[in-house]
Order: C-alpha cells, then sequence, then structure tokens
C-alpha cells in the first residue's frame, strides 16, 4: 500500500465558504474494487472497520467555524467483490513465496503509520440508525476552528458486517450566521480477506483486529493500543490458490510459446555437438532451431554464446527467448547488464524476472541495489531470497555482513550455505577453518567444493595437499581445476590478441579465476621438478587467462631459457596490457628491453647489428615506459628516450614496419604534452 491515508471528496460545498474541510481515511488494510463494479468511474478502496476517518475544519474567512455535528446513515450492503487488497505492514513478512509479491511488501513497510485513538465511534450496524458516540472522556463536539486556524477530530466506523458498506456521514457546519450541510459518500468492511493457516486446523479468517489491534474495537476500546508491533506468528505472502485453501509459489504465468516443429530434435542434436566439443556446430543447429521460433533454443543460444565470451550476441539470443517467454532469458539479461555495469538495465530485466516469480532474479537485484550503494535493501532482497533457497542470496548476504563487520552472523550464513550445497559458501568455511587452525575441517570443506565442480575449492585443496606431502593428490585436482581453459601442451592458446584484430576478449578466463591460478601453480610444480616443457605448457595456458605472474614467468623462460626472441616479445607485449600488473615488474622489464635493444643495435657482438629487430623491441619498450608514466611522471624521461631512440633505430633499418611503430611512438609521447 502506497497511500495509507486517502482524501474522500466532499460533496454539496456550493459557492465559496469561508471555511475548508476534508475527509481522510487512513487504513492498515482496504479492498480495491475495479472501476465500474460499484457503479464509480474510478477504483474503490474499501477500507475495514475501526479504521481512522480523519476530519479537519479550517476557518478561512473573519469568524470562527463551528462542527455542530455529524449524522452517518448506511446507503447500500453489497456483496464484497473486489480485485485486490492493499495492506500497510509494520514488519517485513518473515517469508514471500513469491518474488513478484516482494516490492508490494516492502511498499507496505514502508508505507506503515499508527493509527490514532478515535474520538468519535460510528456504529453502522445498530439499527434504527447509526448512533455516534463520544470514544473519548471529553466530548469531541461540537469542534471549533478559530480564525486562521484548524481543528480536527477522528472517527472510527465500525460494522461487524462482512460485505460491503456503503454510508454516508452529512456534517453540520456554522460559519459567518450560516449553516452548511456537506457530505462524504464512504464505505467500510469487516472481511480482512487474510486467511490464518495452520498445519493441524483448517484456513481460518483472520480479523482486522488480530492483524492490526490499532484498529478500533468498542468491544476492546483500550486494549489493542499496543499495535501489531508485539505479534510473534509467522507472516507469509503468498499467492492464493483458486480454492482458497492453499498458497502458490510463484503466480500463474503464461506458457512458452510452442515450439515449432522438428525443434526438439535439432535442440537434442545440437547438445549433442557441444557435449563433443563442436561449438560452433552447435551454435549452428540452435540458430536454426531459434530462426524458426524456438525459444528454447534461443536461450541455449545465449547460453553458449556468453559462454563463449560473446556478450553482445548471448544478449541477442536472450532477448529473443524473453520475447517468447522462457522464464530463465530476463534473469540472464540481468546478469549480462550487470557485467557491462549497466544498472539501470539489469534492474529492468531483474525486474521483469521477479514479475515471474523468479527468487534468482531478487539475488540480482539485490546486487544492482548494493553496488549503487543501498546495502540496506540488497540485505533485504538477499535475506528473502536466501529463505527460497535462491543460489547465491546467502552467500551475497555473508558477503556483506563481513564487509560490515558483522563477523559472527557471516559465519553462521556461509556455514549454513555451505551446509545447503553452496559451493563458493563452502570455500569460505573452509578459509575459516584454516585460520582457526583446523586444517582437517578446512580440507573437508574444500573436497567438497572441489568434488562439487568448484575450480576454487579444487585449487586451495591442491594447495593444502600439496603442503602437506601429497604433491601428487594435490596436481591431479589442480589439473582437474586448470584444464577448464583448455587442454595444456603445444595446442594451448598463447596470448590473446591485441586490440587491433577486432577479436573479442574472454570473460570466463580472468586472472583472478582458480582456474588460472591451478594452471599456475602446476608450472611451478613442473619447474621445480626441472620439467621446462610442462611448466611452459601449464603457464601458458595460465598466461593466456590474464595470469600476470605467469605471463611475467613466460617473458623470463622464452628468453632466458628457450631463446625465443619473437615469444618473448609477444608476451611482454601482452603484458602491458594487463589490468594491475605490479609496477616493479613492469619497470625490470621494460628496463630488458632496452638492454636488450642496445645489445642488438650494439657492434660490439659477435654478431652483426639487426637496427630492424632492434626496433622491434624498442618499440615495445617504448610502450612499456608509456604505460609506467601514465601511472608515475618519473618515468616520462626513459619514455621519451626510448621513443628519441626508437626513431633512430627505425631509420637506420629502413624498415617499413620499423618506421610505423616510431611514428605510433612518437605520436602518442606529443599527445600527452
Amino acid at each position: 500500500m502506497t497511500r495509507p491515508v486517502r482524501t474522500v471528496p466532499v460533496q454539496g460545498l456550493p459557492g465559496d465558504p469561508p471555511f475548508t474541510v476534508r475527509a481522510a481515511v487512513h487504513s492498515h488494510l482496504a479492498h480495491i474494487v475495479s472501476p465500474g463494479l460499484l457503479g464509480t468511474p474510478e477504483a474503490v478502496h474499501i477500507p475495514l472497520t475501526g479504521h481512522n476517518l480523519q476530519l479537519s475544519l479550517t476557518a478561512t474567512g473573519q469568524g470562527e467555524a463551528v462542527l455542530r455535528s455529524l449524522r452517518a446513515e448506511v446507503t447500500d450492503r453489497l456483496p464484497l467483490r473486489v480485485d485486490g487488497v492493499a495492506i500497510a505492514r509494520s514488519r517485513m513478512p518473515d517469508l514471500v513465496m513469491s518474488a513478484d509479491l516482494l516490492e508490494s511488501a516492502q511498499r507496505a513497510v514502508r508505507a506503515y503509520r499508527r493509527l490514532s485513538s478515535p474520538d468519535i465511534a460510528v456504529l453502522l450496524d445498530v439499527s434504527p440508525a447509526p448512533v455516534l458516540t463520544a470514544a473519548g472522556a471529553d466530548p469531541a463536539l461540537p469542534l471549533t476552528a478559530t480564525p486562521g486556524a484548524g481543528a480536527a477530530l477522528t472517527c472510527a466506523p465500525v460494522t461487524d458486517d462482512g460485505r460491503c458498506v456503503r454510508w454516508r456521514l452529512t456534517a453540520e457546519i456554522e460559519c459567518a450566521g450560516r449553516l452548511w450541510r456537506p457530505w462524504w459518500d464512504l464505505t467500510v468492511t469487516a472481511t480482512s480477506g487474510v486467511t490464518r493457516f495452520s498445519p493441524d486446523t483448517t484456513p481460518v479468517p483472520e480479523s482486522v483486529h488480530t492483524l492490526f489491534p490499532d484498529h478500533y474495537d468498542p468491544r476492546d476500546p483500550g486494549g489493542g493500543r499496543t499495535g501489531p508491533e508485539t505479534d510473534r506468528s509467522f507472516h507469509l505472502v503468498a499467492h492464493i490458490s483458486q480454492d482458497g485453501q492453499g498458497v502458490l509459489e510463484m503466480p500463474s504465468r503464461p506458457a512458452p510459446d510452442p515450439e515449432p516443429p522438428g525443434a526438439e530434435e535439432t535442440i537434442r542434436r545440437a547438445a549433442g555437438l557441444a557435449r563433443a566439443g563442436d561449438l560452433t556446430g552447435a551454435a549452428a543447429a540452435y540458430r536454426s532451431a531459434a530462426e524458426a521460433g524456438s525459444g528454447q533454443a534461443a536461450y541455449l543460444l545465449g547460453r553458449l554464446e556468453q559462454n563463449r565470451g560473446d556478450l553482445d550476441g548471448a544478449t541477442r539470443w536472450y532477448e529473443k527467448a524473453a520475447a517468447r517467454r522462457i522464464p530463465a532469458a530476463p534473469h540472464n539479461l540481468g546478469v549480462l547488464a550487470l557485467l557491462r555495469d549497466d544498472l539501470d538495465a539489469a534492474e529492468r530485466w531483474f525486474r521483469r524476472g521477479m514479475d515471474t516469480g523468479d527468487w534468482t532474479a531478487a539475488v540480482g537485484l539485490g546486487a544492482v541495489r548494493e553496488r549503487q550503494g543501498d546495502e540496506a535493501q540488497a540485505e533485504e532482497l538477499w535475506r528473502l531470497a536466501g529463505k527460497r533457497d535462491a543460489p547465491n542470496a546467502a552467500q551475497n548476504l555473508a558477503v556483506l555482513c563481513r564487509r560490515q563487520g558483522r563477523h559472527e552472523e557471516a559465519d553462521e550464513l556461509f556455514t549454513r550455505a555451505a551446509e545447503a550445497g553452496d559451493v563458493q559458501a563452502a570455500v569460505h568455511v573452509g578459509f575459516r577453518c584454516q585460520e582457526a587452525g583446523d586444517q582437517a575441517a578446512a580440507e573437508r570443506w574444500w573436497r567438497t567444493a572441489a568434488e562439487a565442480g568448484s575450480a576454487e575449492g579444487a585449487f586451495y585443496l591442491g594447495l593444502l595437499l600439496v603442503r602437506t606431502a601429497r604433491a601428487a593428490e594435490g596436481q591431479r585436482w589442480w589439473e582437474r581445476a586448470a584444464e577448464r581453459l583448455g587442454p595444456p601442451g603445444p595446442g594451448a592458446a598463447g596470448p590473446p590478441p591485441g586490440p587491433d584484430t577486432g577479436t573479442a576478449h574472454r570473460i570466463d578466463g580472468t586472472a583472478e579465476s582458480a582456474e588460472a591460478y591451478a594452471a599456475y601453480h602446476l608450472g611451478l610444480l613442473h619447474w621445480e621438478r626441472d620439467d621446462h616443457e610442462a611448466a611452459l605448457a601449464w603457464w601458458t595456458l595460465a598466461g593466456g587467462a590474464g595470469h600476470a605472474d605467469a605471463v611475467f614467468r613466460l617473458c623470463e623462460l622464452h628468453l632466458n631459457v628457450r631463446g625465443d626472441l619473437a615469444e618473448f616479445l609477444r608476451w611482454a607485449s601482452f603484458a602491458l596490457r594487463l589490468d594491475g600488473a605490479p609496477a616493479g615488474r613492469m619497470e625490470a622489464l621494460a628496463a630488458g628491453l632496452r638492454e636488450i635493444t642496445e645489445q642488438l643495435a650494439s657492434t660490439a657482438g659477435a654478431s652483426a647489428p639487426d637496427p630492424g629487430t632492434a626496433a622491434e623491441v624498442c618499440s615495445v619498450a617504448a610502450e612499456a615506459y608509456r604505460h609506467l608514466t601514465t601511472h608515475d611522471s618519473a618515468h616520462r624521461p626513459a619514455w621519451e628516450e626510448t621513443v628519441r631512440r626508437l626513431a633512430t633505430l627505425a631509420n637506420a633499418s629502413g624498415s617499413p614496419r620499423a618506421r610505423q611503430h616510431a611514428d605510433t611512438a612518437l605520436a602518442r609521447l606529443r599527445a600527452t604534452d
């Protein structure tokens, strides 16, 4: 409920009276009736018995305004036919069964304000005519507003009738020697529409006074003023089944569009090609089915493109799947938008997923809120999603608690998530056990994560095993993790191509990935055994995924062990594109490149000078100093000197390629003047 207080239009006030009078309804719960159902062009909100009807009178002229009397008259009692319920809550429910109800529950909490004790009780069930009685010790009427000032009183309309009670409140107001009789047409009901479920009994309709004790009850006029904050019942929000005897976990939603003929067989064939490693063939098969109208094929093609690092392609196919009502597609589109830091698009897609009851989308919306700095909202989303066992909800909440210094709660959440099968949480619990000195427990949790397919779990398990003299088993776990990057050996990928090739950069293997760390440590293991070829294979795998230490090791290995200058320059160039590479390693690389440049250009060696190759090396050195200068201007003199040296070598070599490198380096230098 976004508007628990609603103004009611006043009628019967012709002209411009020297006063204003207003009526407003304040109810914690109201039924919503669609336009036209009660003969009105607008939707009608029917408040619950005992709500506040707030009357305010202001004298705007020179004389005082006096509310002499109020008269209530029931005009009709109709069957209660409603389309929804608006509710304001004092606290969030303990469990929200469907994600599409989450935001309405949050709005209900933000809208909650306690009701006031009434001055007047309006007993609408009294026959032959309703009687107005004083609810407090002091008489409420007459109500006088002095010139330029206002006065107010609160009524509590009361009925035990579960139908829609339509009634009219008429006031007599005296001002400036005249008598006005304005009125308001109002509604009220005793039916809350809320049901109490119990495992031992049939569902029981809940009275509004049980839900909200501050709704006035003439049978207990002073007993409900403590409000609902003391309620310790378990609050649940859910869709009700058609028979009213149970709750649903998610709203009914349209089924996905029908699949075209032959799509099922094509999808099965594409999946077989993917399992066999023929991703190109699988993509072609999925595409043919998707273009024929298969939403499922479009979704699977989007997932394949996402795994291959093509975010634009994945987005395009997920959008087609979402248009054909594939349930998981909106969530995945939200994830891709997060990867691009497009928080608006991410929020839009996650909300669309939540509209279908998808709790993983609520976890994603929590990530959006956390990035926007609203940690309270993120926590609320993750806490509720965790109660629905949504993946990563408990893990995210635990990380948030730990960052906020709530370590005990964070540890409990990590442990609970790990016991529920969350592999990332199991990895974290393993860390906590190791910090506490319990190596056996750390090994147990990391092994659990590794056996469940976690590369991070496999890496840390391997590290523990190697350090406890079980290197053979540790090596097997590292290999299991690292081989996800691809097979080691001669076919392993080298450094990703530079930006001028137009090739999309991979997103699945990064410098922080456990797969890359496992490959790097395998290289170290083989290096210590003097198996340089195996070390080269594993470091190539790790370096290709962006592991900085592996890249610098490859530079040293190709230059000093294998004597392969071309491979050294390829990996040195890649090192310059690494984010967060240690400045000390970069400085050493730049200095080494300048030294190699002079060796190649010198006439003192056994070999003849080679200015062309020297220029190739010098161009990489110039680029290295350019990167260093962006972080520390102290490197600018070395950058300028290296660029001048490159120009000299390029002219001496007569190589067009060398001259192009020199011109580019000089242009970049001048651009910073």
